[in-house]
């Protein structure tokens, strides 16, 4: 009787054990589990096809957990991934930053391209920049701590290309209404100049040749409405800018001289190359005729930390007044006896149409003068 109830203990000892040791063992697989979910290494996979029955279905209940974490991650990314997209494809730059410590946890491309930076990490950095934009601010809790979202834009660029499409509004009404007008005029004139003698011919001839000049002088107006639509391409920068300097070259006065600058020298550009050499050309012609009988047109090609193309026309002729700077890109507005006014109104929108810009880099009332085209 003694010997049964030891050995009686002795098999409750040993099945003790041996379920002591199942249960600590499925607790680490358990632990496991969780350590390697919470370090995101979803590599791992418990054997299903081998060892005691309840142990394989232990093992397949803990691969089916992480396999729906794991797709529940993968969706997770993919959203991520769905949203940075459309984050990166809006013109407005946005920023989410740490309400307390000022960090910048996340930006789009387009906050990195207005700012000019190729990265941003803390908002100090950029506090007087983004004075120079609209700014939309909103506030949000992520992962229990408060974050700002800034939403900026360039809003000198929004308000010029709005400018832009009332000028060119503008002048199509105008022109035609014009156009409608004279047009019947000249025709009537013309025809009665064959009947007509003495006072009466000589009032018709003027009436028909001052028609005739105010339509020569609507329709070199209507070239700024119909600026073709782009068919861009790549080229070198080069090849073209000398091009370009050996047309004007001629124009020139004898001592005046020019310089051209390409870094690198293999550069290209993305642009319709027909529509650009009309910018260059009208930036050079007006280089040349501010300078004086000795001055110096430079021209300069590179790309930038953006990656973008900046083509500068400079020259050391008279300084542009503030008064006229504020205005050289307005249609009609020259400071030229026999100038139009529509050639650098025409160059900012074929610039526009191009996806670029003009402007004056220099500073109004000082010398050298620069315009610069940007490529993006």
């Amino acid at each position: 009787m003694t010997i049964a109830l030891a050995l009686i203990s002795i098999l409750l000892l040993i099945l003790y054990i041996s379920l002591w040791r199942r249960y600590h063992r499925n607790i680490r697989k358990v632990a496991f589990l969780f350590d390697a979910l919470d370090s995101g290494d979803y590599s791992f996979r418990f054997p299903e096809y081998k060892g005691l029955q309840d142990d394989r279905l232990l093992n397949a209940a803990l691969n089916r957990v992480k396999e729906i974490l794991q797709h529940a991650r993968d969706e997770q990314k993919e959203r991520e991934k769905y949203y940075e997209l459309i984050l990166n494809s809006v013109d407005t730059g946005i920023l989410v930053v740490d309400e307390e410590r000022g960090i910048v946890l996340q930006h789009n491309s387009s906050a990195l391209k207005l700012l000019g930076r190729e990265a941003v990490s803390h908002v100090s950095q950029i506090k007087e920049q983004l004075k120079e934009f609209s700014i939309r601010e909103s506030h949000a809790v992520l992962k229990d701590r408060r974050v700002r979202i800034l939403g900026f834009s360039n809003i000198k660029g929004e308000l010029a290309n709005q400018e832009i499409d009332s000028w060119v509004k503008l002048i199509r009404v105008l022109t035609h209404e014009i156009m409608n007008s004279v047009t019947p005029i000249i025709s009537l004139s013309d025809t009665l100049l064959g009947h007509a003698e003495g006072e009466q011919h000589e009032g018709l001839q003027v009436i028909s040749h001052t028609g005739k000049e105010l339509i020569a002088f609507v329709e070199n107006y209507r070239k700024f409405t119909a600026v073709p639509v782009p068919q861009p391409a790549l080229f070198y920068v080069r090849p073209f800018i000398e091009r370009m300097e050996q047309l004007v070259r001629q124009t020139m006065p004898a001592a005046a001289t020019t310089s051209v600058r390409v870094e690198p020298a293999d550069l290209l550009v993305y642009a319709d190359e027909a529509l650009i050499a009309r910018v260059v050309t009208n930036l050079l012609k007006n280089a040349c005729q501010a300078i004086p009988d000795d001055g110096h047109v430079d021209i300069h090609a590179y790309a930038n930390e953006q990656e973008q193309v900046i083509i500068d026309v400079t020259n050391d002729g008279p300084p542009i007044p503030e008064d006229v700077a504020a205005h050289i890109f307005v249609p009609f507005f020259t400071t030229k006896k026999d100038g139009s006014g529509i050639g650098l109104s025409i160059s900012r929108q074929i610039m526009r149409l191009s996806g670029g810009s003009i402007n004056l880099v220099s500073t109004p009332g000082t010398a050298p003068t620069t315009f610069q085209l940007t490529f993006n």
